[in-house]
């Protein structure tokens, strides 16, 4: 039994979310058809479910309480809600093979589960399996056999936190924000092209609690390019609102 469960389904910040996507891409660059097993939809493993859809993994969430499960599905947090390892096995199977993402919520005491897990020889290439404070028991054999775990160090020293956001219609103006971002990228940096997965996917994958707010870690260099071409949007017209790109915590507003 877990205490201290939330009482309602809780979304992280877009940062931590971009964190855990950007911790996943650590471990490699193609994620697709890689299968991810992590326990619990707090909120730690709703952000991580929702970055290992953007990655385009496999993943399994094994979460006891039902009703967190049914209000992740109806968020878009998890794309299938199932009571049993058989039916998250076909699902998980189906799209692993054809290297598509897929986020599968698994009803069931974690510690049952991972040891049907374990004795059915299922194996996972990357776990997260950790409940209050410390891994479930038979973590180790998945780790033994190979599997990863998240690296905590996830960006680099010298990049910076950078968010941009709209005054109104988001879905009309931000595109055009996410390709001036996505142009400034260097490609030089061994990070740029799961960076710029993430501005291109995460959109449809964050959902709702997101869309109105776009977040990527840049270096210097590529933040105040990316400021510069805002700026020179806004006053073409091409963006006809108000942009506002905080950059390491410090925020500017473009005026239309």
């Amino acid at each position: 039994m877990l205490f201290g469960r939330p009482s309602s389904l809780e979304f992280p910040d877009i940062e931590t979310v971009y964190d855990r996507f950007a911790a996943l891409h650590l471990l490699s660059f193609e994620l697709g058809g890689r299968f991810l097993l992590h326990a619990l939809l707090d909120r730690d493993g709703v952000g991580l479910s929702m970055a290992a859809n953007v990655s385009g993994l496999a993943s399994l969430c094994m979460e006891p309480e039902t009703f967190l499960a049914k209000q992740a599905v109806r968020a878009g947090v998890c794309d299938f809600l199932v009571n049993d390892l058989d039916e998250a096995v076909r699902i998980l199977k189906n799209e692993i093979r054809k290297q598509r993402a897929v986020s599968v919520a698994l009803t069931g005491e974690p510690e049952i589960v991972l040891a049907e897990v374990i004795e059915r020889g299922l194996q996972p290439e990357i776990v997260h399996l950790q409940a209050e404070g410390s891994d479930l028991p038979g973590a180790e054999i998945l780790l033994e056999r190979g599997a990863r775990t998240l690296p905590t160090r996830h960006h680099s020293a010298d990049s910076i936190a950078v968010h941009w956001s709209v005054a109104r219609e988001p879905l009309r103006w931000l595109p055009l924000a996410d390709s001036r971002a996505a142009n400034v990228l260097d490609p030089r940096d061994r990070t740029t092209p799961w960076r710029k997965r993430w501005i291109e996917s995460s959109p449809r994958y964050l959902g709702r609690p997101f869309a109105a707010q776009r977040f990527l870690r840049m270096s210097s260099a590529e933040a105040n390019s990316f400021f510069a071409a805002v700026q020179r949007d806004v006053e073409s017209g091409e963006i006809q609102v108000a942009v506002s790109v905080v950059r390491n915590g410090e925020e500017e507003l473009v005026l239309s």
